[in-house]
């Protein structure tokens, strides 16, 4: 039995670690919010329009990366927590087994 525990242990610790970053990924992700759509925020030179176009296409991808990030890291917690109650099932199964013998 102490295998079972410490594994289960460590994919809750491993759980709780991928449901932490993925909440920290989404904040990143959320400070991205198309702040540079205005040319003049860049001055009134020739170049501002593409400055201003480069750098909300920057924003746009790296917001676009984080929320992809965050979205796989919840579907790795939530294969974890899958994993971990198949684990509990074919525990308890088996020891529902032992008892009835």
């Amino acid at each position: 039995m102490a295998v079972a525990k410490i594994n289960a242990e460590a994919m809750e610790q491993c759980r709780s670690t991928v449901s932490s970053q993925a909440g920290q990924f989404g904040a990143v992700g959320d400070g991205f919010a198309n702040l540079y759509g205005n040319p003049d925020i860049f001055g009134k030179l020739a170049s501002s329009g593409g400055v201003a176009s480069a750098a909300s296409a920057l924003d746009s991808a790296a917001g676009t990366e984080f929320a992809a990030a965050e979205s796989l890291l919840g579907k790795v917690e939530r294969a974890l927590d899958k994993i971990q109650q198949a684990v509990v099932d074919v525990d308890d199964q088996g020891a529902d087994n032992f008892r009835a013998r």
